[in-house]
């Protein structure tokens, strides 16, 4: 068949679009740690630790400098014995890592320092990617090897008197500033000791912080500020990474300061403090090395309900404290505040009928349901974007009509409509329906603007 007997037309630009969808960045070659630095490292530190053991940490002002220094000796004592021998650079680079693995936290440190980096992710000694503006890139950083790795990690358990091992393999816990580790050693992580920090995000402590960032609109501020001053209850769904609990702790800033709140969660990350005076904060708590002493988040709801709260904020609800919760938030602790991995309002919803059911208490799934949409009445999901960025793409408010079915009364929707050139999502925000609140707004003496339906420009 000739060419010309073909009755299409190649338009080369719409070939490569189509391409470019199939198209794939194949990995790239790991980069190998340097022999040299790295024998002269795992020969220098022992005998730094050595050294340094019946001294102490120095004292004084710059104690990771004074490190430096005498690891510089130590190293350089060392390094004149080779053959051949190692440059000075080798020297001051070996020195300085020593140092950082006494003082700080290794070759991680540069990265808890940078305020850039959101998240730090180890998977195994010879692969680091870091979180930087909402992207994940990888870098040059590694480990000489699994030891050393595994070092870091017990050191930072440590810090969070915490211990991982192989008995019990795995650590979740939190740092001095709020920051959130979570770690797996072998045998149960096959490629290698697994580390992931996720830093404390301090910077959105108001809703104007959302509104700047882009998060959210000032329309919608408004709309949560009420709400939250109104004694509504709100879920906060979304994805791992979407933002839930800085939303949460920005939302915490509208609550009345002579309000008494409860906080409970697994790993506190809550801080209501900066914003409010009359705050209790509970913390669960793991069995201990004897395989007891354990303290769920379902036995703190319980405790919190004889702690006269006015309301009740738990961190994450992913299990049975969840019935505790929607319990307490229907029997005098109007406000209360939750967080859900959840991708949507229906989602959040039948996520938290689904961990509701692990209460056992008896309710039919239909019972469940009912209870979960009469509870809640705000929901908020977040979305995280291919580019980083966060937004919230839903505000509703769920209810059941007269033949009890849940409906889902639609405030506030971002339209997603695809990718800009640059990553950044394209669409918009859009003021759908007036909330079905506005009696209770009003009886509270909360005056909401006119609601300007449609696009929010």
């Amino acid at each position: 068949m000739s060419s010309g007997d073909l009755d299409v037309d190649l338009d080369l630009e719409e070939i490569e679009r189509n391409l470019s969808i199939t198209a794939r960045s194949v990995p790239t070659t790991v980069q190998s740690y340097d022999s040299i630095r790295g024998q002269l490292e795992r020969e220098s530190f022992p005998r730094f630790v050595a050294w340094l053991g019946p001294r102490g940490l120095p004292k004084g002002g710059d104690v990771q400098r004074q490190l430096e220094d005498d690891a510089r000796t130590i190293v350089g004592q060392l390094a004149r014995s080779w053959n051949p021998r190692p440059t000075p650079e080798d020297v001051e680079w070996v020195s300085k890592r020593i140092a950082l693995d006494i003082g700080g936290a290794g070759p991680l440190q540069q990265f808890l320092d940078d305020p850039a980096v959101s998240e730090i992710m180890v998977n195994g000694p010879a692969e680091v990617m870091v979180e930087r503006d909402g992207r994940i890139v990888r870098t040059d950083v590694r480990f000489r090897d699994q030891a050393h790795l595994t070092h870091i990690i017990r050191k930072i358990a440590e810090r969070m008197e915490r211990r991982i091992d192989f008995s019990s393999p795995t650590l979740d816990g939190r740092l001095d500033d709020g920051s959130r580790v979570h770690a797996m050693l072998p045998p149960i992580a096959l490629n290698g000791p697994i580390l992931t920090i996720r830093k404390y995000g301090a910077i959105y402590n108001q809703l104007e912080d959302l509104i700047a960032c882009g998060t959210i609109r000032p329309e919608m501020a408004f709309y949560l500020g009420a709400a939250v001053k109104a004694r509504l209850n709100i879920a906060i769904g979304g994805p791992s990474a979407s933002g839930k609990t800085t939303t949460l702790n920005v939302l915490a800033t509208q609550v009345p300061e002579h309000e008494r709140v409860v906080t409970i969660e697994e790993l506190a990350e809550l801080d209501f403090t900066q914003s409010h005076n009359h705050v209790v904060r509970l913390q669960a708590r793991t069995t201990n090395t004897e395989g007891s002493g354990e303290v769920t988040v379902r036995q703190l709801v319980k405790e919190a309900l004889r702690m006269r709260a006015d309301r009740i904020v738990v961190g994450e609800a992913r299990g049975a404290e969840m019935i505790d919760v929607l319990q307490a938030m229907r029997c005098g602790h109007d406000g209360s505040m939750t967080t859900i991995h959840a991708s949507s309002p229906e989602d959040l919803i039948e996520r938290a009928v689904t961990i509701s059911l692990f209460g056992n208490v008896g309710f039919s799934e239909l019972s469940l349901h009912r209870m979960v949409v009469d509870a809640l009445d705000v929901l908020v999901i977040l979305t995280r974007f291919a580019d980083g960025t966060r937004k919230m793409t839903h505000i509703v408010e769920p209810y059941l009509d007269k033949k009890k079915e849940t409906q889902f009364n639609e405030v506030f929707v971002f339209d997603h409509e695809g990718y800009a050139p640059d990553g950044k999502p394209i669409g918009e925000w859009r003021w759908v329906n007036q909330t079905r609140f506005g009696k209770r707004f009003k009886r509270m003496g909360i005056t909401l603007p006119e609601a300007t339906l449609g696009v929010l420009k």
